[in-house]
């Protein structure tokens, strides 16, 4: 499946997830208001680092390797290993999500009101894993269709969930909204490779394979550092803007996020279902410079015209899909734009760092930008209040663009003989 039609069955996808989570969104608004929502977020950033640490990680390394390797044999290989190491990672976080309930729950509420939500969470991560796991296996299988159908059922699923749960539980409702959706999901995922029949029962008796688990170890050690960096720096930044501002700011900013990752899926999801097996694939440098400047070409032009359009529709978003609570939260639209613009044009080379398995360069600005965005967003919220994280925000991905033009120079501008890689 090439870029385009890729694209057109991501955007049919995101659309469809766009419309369940502007239903999902007013509902948290209505109901948790925007103190509740920032508290959501929290809970979200918390569960998504333990739930990557449940898959083992090993998600975007299945999709290389599946979509890399030539025989049934190796893709079945790459199947079993991924399944075992998401067995066993969820057993063990699982344990260790009970155990530690109340100290999870303090750290990420202020407060043990929630501490079943955690319990709830350490019996069902499983399901998290698994359905990762699967979805990579459709990925690296390109399988493009049925992944888009699961994650479409499973946006449907969330939003009846959401009606039914938050309305009638109200936070408690929201927190525990995605552990059953999981399970729905899990269910549909079932159906799914049972017809396809890539998940055979012979994928348990295959012995571990040393030099492929540590080929996925790699992968695994870029996806959990990128897993722990990033939403730890939202969160930080979040309770900062809580505890130091107001709730409600917190939740302003969460509602920008929400409404800046929205918009951008159609582009990431792209990035994910299409780039990250079509590069894996490619060994030559002229091939590399196709796929980045088709990318630039197609995508990138998205990502400018659907920024536009929200900074125009701003108020009108707002109006619909929030509460009058959240008006202020207009303003720190600007620079979100112009900083989602930077992170796209970015992250289409930045992709280049996982299908090549670039793993220390990947580890260093995984670490290095998570850090600067979060000393950006304290330094410009000193300086210019709540809304200083959004400049922080377009800064941060305006210097790490130019880091990635300078870090793949070489694919950009070398000549088509040089064999130049980076490792």
């Amino acid at each position: 499946m090439n870029l385009i039609k890729t694209s057109l069955w991501s955007a049919i996808s995101t659309v469809f997830k766009i419309l369940s989570g502007l239903i999902t969104i007013k509902i948290m608004a209505v109901f948790i208001g925007p103190a509740g929502v920032a508290l959501l977020g929290n809970f979200t950033n918390v569960t998504s680092i333990l739930s990557t640490f449940a898959n083992g990680a090993t998600g975007s390394g299945v999709i290389k390797y599946i979509a890399e390797f030539e025989t049934e044999e190796e893709k079945q290989c790459v199947v079993s290993h991924a399944v075992k190491v998401n067995l066993i990672c969820s057993f063990i976080i699982g344990v260790v999500i009970i155990i530690f309930n109340k100290i999870l729950t303090q750290i990420t509420f202020g407060d043990m009101k929630y501490s079943t939500v955690f319990i709830l969470f350490g019996m069902t991560v499983v399901f998290y894993g698994l359905n990762i796991t699967i979805s990579a296996v459709l990925n690296g299988y390109k399988y493009i269709k049925y992944l888009i159908i699961t994650g479409m059922i499973g946006s449907g699923v969330s939003v009846v969930l959401a009606v039914v749960i938050t309305i009638r539980f109200g936070l408690f409702g929201a927190l525990i909204n995605t552990m059953i959706a999981q399970i729905c999901i899990f269910l549909v995922n079932m159906l799914f490779i049972s017809k396809l029949n890539i998940f055979k029962k012979s994928l348990f008796y295959i012995p571990f394979n040393r030099p492929l688990l540590w080929k996925l170890f790699k992968f695994a050690t870029m996806t959990l550092v990128s897993a722990f960096v990033v939403p730890t720096s939202m969160f930080l930044i979040r309770n900062y803007i809580y505890n130091y501002f107001s709730p409600n700011e917190a939740g302003y900013i969460q509602g920008v996020w929400s409404i800046s990752g929205a918009y951008l899926m159609v582009i990431t999801t792209t990035l994910s279902i299409y780039y990250l097996p079509t590069l894996s694939g490619i060994n030559d440098k002229k091939g590399i410079r196709r796929e980045i400047l088709k990318g630039y070409k197609f995508l990138l032009p998205i990502a400018i015209m659907g920024g536009v359009g929200v900074f125009i529709c701003r108020d009108l978003i707002i109006n619909i899909l929030y509460t009058p609570a959240f008006s202020p939260m207009k303003s720190y639209f600007t620079f979100q734009i112009i900083g989602d613009t930077f992170k796209i044009a970015s992250w289409i080379l930045a992709f280049l760092m996982i299908a090549k398995a670039m793993t220390r360069w990947f580890i260093v600005c995984e670490i290095i930008f998570s850090i600067s965005y979060v000393g950006f967003s304290f330094l410009f919220m000193r300086l210019f209040g709540s809304i200083g994280v959004t400049y922080a925000y377009a800064l941060n991905y305006l210097i790490y663009l130019i880091f990635m033009v300078v870090l793949f120079r070489g694919y950009l501008f070398g000549k088509d003989g040089d064999d130049h890689t980076i490792n």
